[in-house]
């Protein structure tokens, strides 16, 4: 038996509107862990900087709409199961990394 873990890379788009960049962190891969339940692992334990919507975390309120591989999704109910790039949603202005202003449209 094997005591290797297996890790995905998440790479993460991390700014404003005005600058930004990509930034990739290795996360230990958990089975049906959401891409909610990823960024909680950056934030704890490789980069607490990292700004994202959290709220109700079962897929009612659409805070926490990404863009993930390039398609709109919810960070609560979207299981990871390889490596990933996120973005903010691209209907609304990025406030910072992840987390946009809804309010603007």
């Amino acid at each position: 038996m094997s005591d290797t873990i297996s890790r995905v890379k998440i790479t993460i788009k991390r700014g404003d509107s005005l600058q930004s960049r990509y930034e990739t962190y290795e996360v230990p891969l958990q089975e049906k862990m959401s891409v909610f339940n990823a960024l909680e692992y950056i934030i704890s334990y490789l980069d607490p900087g990292l700004a994202f919507y959290t709220s109700c975390k079962i897929g009612k309120c659409m805070g926490c709409t990404m863009m993930v591989d390039g398609k709109r999704r919810l960070a609560c109910t979207t299981i990871v199961e390889g490596d990933l790039t996120l973005d903010p949603d691209s209907r609304y202005p990025v406030v910072r990394d992840l987390v946009v202003d809804m309010s603007a449209y």
